[in-house]
Parts: structure tokens; C-alpha cells; sequence
């Protein structure tokens, strides 16, 4: 299973001038990346914490950040973090149900754009967080469980990433092996989500699930909240190369199984992927690649083969990725998890 390094590790980071990136080919997998620069002059620092951690978010209000902690075997929480000062400090752990975390744990977070909620991935589909009661260290800051996936088929255990439509009306998991029933390619299953009750509860309804390659990972959606990018680490069990799929954000929440617009090979174990403020450039981590591929958003569609406009060497298994000083750099988060 992907796994996002950890706070208590540090993390070999990497910066691009983006303007300066320039390549066609997209490349081949590679176990070892050649040794990067030190970048001996920028402060860090690291807060310890007892469970694994995996996905981040920062919360609306300021100096709060949540992190999923995830020790496995059901045993999960969700901790807040105060990152008023450069070393962040965990606050509260708000306990999640182990019912619905299972033994994968809880993974990937998002935000609603209202930022009421925190979405949690979480085995069979997501759980649902109050950030105010979050921050409040409530313990009853869990006011929804989903399960997801539909059509006569058993839903999946590895939920791993979740985004929100532009609306908060729709959430996408990705649940990287599709269903539990055996080796499978993976879904995004989609869910409609229902306003909060008097009490605060979310409830919501699996509405289906688009199939996509083996090992569906990341995923992230246009500024304009029109189209979704997802990465499947290999296009199929055959093959080593992955895939970035396009697919469109309306026809995914009627009728998933019919909302893909295309496929491009990028890499190997492609895992992560963010988009361009403009919506021009998908930019995707091929971690068994230890390269970061740039992508045309138009051209993804309209000429897939000629889609890709970079591939760029960067440092041994990549995974995070987030873009610094207003778009002129990407940090990448290399875990070297297999050395």
C-alpha cells in the first residue's frame, strides 16, 4: 500500500524552478535516484507522535492543522495540531470507530470548502469530522460514516485519498483495490453527501464507482471544479507503467461508471497529483519512476500522445508534492520507503 512518510521523519525536499522544466519522454522506472543537493539552510523542525501519521489538512481557522494518525488494526485518531510556531505541538486526539476504520487505518483528509468538515478515508468509504468540535477536543467530533461502493459489488477495504466537489455535495475516495474480494483494479467511488441535521450528523449515499487501473491513489480536482485527475499505479497487472486518468466531474456524480474522458500513461507508480491555480498543468509524482511529469490539461484530452511537456529527475520515491512561492517551485516529498 502507498504510504506518506512520516512528521517524525525528515523528508528529502526538492525544488524546481518550474519555468526552467522542459521534457517529452515519459520515463521508465528506476529503483534508485541519483544523490540530490543539500539544502543545508532551511529550518525544520518535527513534532513526535505515537501513531503513524498520513494525510494533512490545515484547518480555516489559523494555527490548526489535522493530521490522521493511524496505528492500524482499527485503531485510529484524528489529531489536531497547533502550527502557530514552526514546531507544531498535538493538542487533541479524537478517537475514530474502529467499525469503520479496519485494519488499513485512516489515510487521506480533506477539507469542505465551507470548512465545516474533515472528510477521513477510511476502509470501506470515508467518516465524517465537526471541525469546531474537532478543535474543541469534543469526542463527539465523528458525525458521519459512509460506506462506499454499488452495483452488486462488495465494497472496498483500502479507502486511501478523498476529495470535495466545489459544492461540498459530492465526495470522490479512492479505494485503491476496488473491492475486497480479491486483486482487483481500483475505484473512485462517489458519494452524495446530505446537509447536517439539528444535531450535526452527515449522512449520505453511495452513488456508484468509476474503475480505473491497479492501485488508484491520488487524486485532485480543476480550480474550476469541473474535472477530476486520479493516478492508478499501474495500468494493469502486467505492466509497470501507471496512469494519470481525466474524468469528468458532472457525468461522475450521475453516472460514474461512464464519467472517464481519458487515460496517459505516466510513469511508474504514479501516486500523487496537484493542478496548476490556472488549471493548465497536472503535475504528477511517479514514485517507482523518481521522476515529476508535467501534463497539458487540454492536450490530456484532446492529443493524450502529445499531452506531456516535462519529466524531471528528482530524489528516490517521491510522493507529496505541493507547489511554493506562487507556483515557481514544487517540493516533493521523497520517502525512499523501499531502501
Amino acid at each position: 500500500m502507498d504510504q506518506q512518510p512520516s512528521i517524525g521523519s525528515w523528508l528529502a525536499v526538492a525544488l524546481f524552478f518550474l519555468s526552467a522544466v522542459r521534457g517529452e519522454t515519459v520515463p521508465g522506472c528506476q529503483t534508485v535516484a541519483p544523490q540530490q543537493m543539500t539544502l543545508d539552510k532551511v529550518r525544520t523542525a518535527r513534532v513526535g507522535v505515537l501513531n503513524d501519521p498520513f494525510g494533512l489538512v490545515y484547518a480555516f481557522q489559523k494555527d490548526i492543522a489535522f493530521v490522521s494518525l493511524d496505528s492500524g488494526l482499527g485503531n485510529s485518531n484524528l489529531g489536531v495540531l497547533n502550527t502557530g510556531t514552526l514546531t507544531p505541538s498535538l493538542i487533541h486526539q479524537i478517537p475514530l470507530p474502529a467499525a469503520y476504520v479496519q485494519a488499513e487505518g485512516a489515510l487521506g483528509l480533506a477539507l469542505t470548502h465551507d470548512g465545516r468538515h474533515i472528510l477521513i478515508s477510511v476502509g470501506p468509504g470515508l467518516l465524517v469530522v465537526d471541525a469546531a468540535r474537532a478543535v474543541a477536543g469534543s469526542p463527539d467530533a465523528v458525525v458521519g460514516a459512509l460506506n462506499g461502493t454499488t452495483v452488486n459489488q462488495m465494497p472496498g477495504d483500502e479507502a486511501i485519498e478523498v476529495t470535495v466537489s466545489l459544492d461540498d455535495k459530492y465526495a470522490f475516495v479512492s479505494q485503491e483495490y476496488g473491492s475486497s474480494l480479491g486483486v482487483t483494479p481500483g475505484n473512485i467511488d462517489v458519494f452524495k453527501l446530505q446537509k447536517p441535521t439539528s444535531n450535526g450528523s452527515i449522512s449520505g449515499t453511495a452513488r456508484g464507482y468509476l474503475r480505473l487501473g491497479y492501485a488508484v491513489v491520488g487524486t485532485a480536482l480543476s480550480p474550476d471544479g469541473c474535472t477530476l485527475y486520479a493516478v492508478s499505479e499501474q495500468i494493469s497487472q502486467r505492466l509497470t507503467q501507471g496512469s494519470l486518468s481525466v474524468i469528468d466531474v458532472k457525468t461522475l456524480e450521475i453516472n460514474p461508471a461512464e464519467a472517464l474522458l481519458s487515460n496517459v500513461t505516466s510513469g511508474c507508480g504514479p501516486v500523487r497529483t496537484i493542478v496548476s491555480s490556472d488549471g493548465k498543468v497536472v503535475w504528477v509524482a511517479a514514485r517507482e519512476s523518481n521522476h515529476l511529469l508535467a501534463f497539458d490539461a487540454a492536450k490530456l484530452v484532446s492529443d493524450p500522445g502529445e499531452a506531456l511537456l516535462a519529466s524531471v529527475q528528482i530524489g528516490t520515491s517521491p510522493v507529496g508534492l505541493t507547489f511554493a512561492r506562487n507556483e515557481s517551485r514544487i517540493l516533493t516529498a521523497d520517502s525512499n520507503r523501499f531502501n
